[in-house]
């Protein structure tokens, strides 16, 4: 749906239209879930595991369990994220674009 266009708060009332629970079996979904399974690697079949408290050095599993999307579609999400942020990051730290994405610039 977020490749159709679908922004994610068009994504929450679909899914609670169609009925479809949250992964914790709640009938409300919060904008929060969706933004993170859009963005969780492990629908990919991708574990990241980082060493200790350093936050440094992280390990990749991939092929650690049955992917449920293509890493192909999983890129393309991630692409299309980028395109739609109204942050920008520079060198001074993150800040906000002037203006905000807008599905009608298609």
């Amino acid at each position: 749906m977020y490749l159709q266009g679908h922004s994610i708060i068009g994504i929450k009332r679909e899914l609670e239209k169609r009925g479809i629970k949250t992964p914790t079996e709640k009938e409300k979904w919060s904008k929060r879930t969706i933004d993170v399974m859009l963005s969780n690697e492990k629908y990919i079949g991708v574990v990241r595991l980082l060493n200790s408290s350093e936050h440094e050095e992280h390990y990749v599993s991939e092929y650690n369990h049955p992917a449920i999307i293509s890493k192909n579609q999983f890129e393309a999400v991630q692409e299309e994220k980028k395109k739609r942020s109204n942050v920008v990051k520079t060198e001074e730290g993150n800040r906000r674009k002037s203006n905000k994405y807008s599905s009608k610039s298609r």
